[in-house]
């Protein structure tokens, strides 16, 4: 029985109470986000289409009356990166979703530009590829046609999954208030989670 007196004294450290309650924490607040996520959808659930695999990968619908917080709520179903996270609403906050609705609508031609997916659909949701917007960013920042301060927002989003570099200097530069409100709760966000 010399394991639980090993667990008793590991239980006694602060340093190891911190951690385990930090993970705990952690979980709470993914199953609190599934629950949302749950409650979120119909009955009938997303609309789903075949493929080769005779998986079901729902289709992302980016209607006017979507909102860019239910797009980026579509695309972070099963994403548990606070970062990935963090970035992907921040996006979907901005203009009304004006990214997401960019990336889903474009996605062949940004797809094509960068030889891979932009919207990794391999799993059982759609989510972003943050790896291939990175790779845009960098050998083809023209693919994505936008203001400069549109471009700043993809650019911090990118940012907090450490896919692109970015000046601060610049991003206050272009950013107007709103959006500096909305990268300040996004950058919040990827060091703490979603709920404090």
């Amino acid at each position: 029985m010399e394991w639980m007196e090993t667990v008793r004294a590991l239980a006694a450290e602060p340093l190891v109470r911190l951690v385990v309650g930090e993970g705990f924490r952690g979980i709470v607040r993914r199953v609190r986000r599934g629950h949302r996520a749950a409650a979120a959808h119909s009955e009938a659930g997303p609309a789903t289409a075949s493929t080769a695999e005779r998986t079901e990968t729902p289709v992302m619908v980016t209607g006017d009356s979507t909102t860019g917080a239910e797009l980026a709520a579509d695309l972070l179903q099963g994403v548990g990166n606070e970062n990935m996270r963090a970035a992907t609403r921040l996006l979907g906050a901005h203009r009304g979703g004006f990214w997401l609705r960019r990336l889903l609508e474009q996605e062949d031609e940004l797809t094509a530009a960068a030889d891979k997916p932009v919207i990794d659909r391999t799993g059982t949701h759609p989510s972003i590829d943050w790896d291939t917007i990175g790779l845009l960013m960098l050998s083809r920042p023209s693919a994505f046609k936008s203001s400069t301060s549109e471009m700043a927002m993809l650019e911090t989003a990118a940012s907090l999954v450490s896919r692109c570099p970015v000046q601060l200097g610049e991003v206050i530069r272009v950013v107007d208030e709103n959006e500096l409100r909305l990268i300040l709760r996004a950058v919040e966000e990827a060091a703490y989670g979603e709920e404090r």
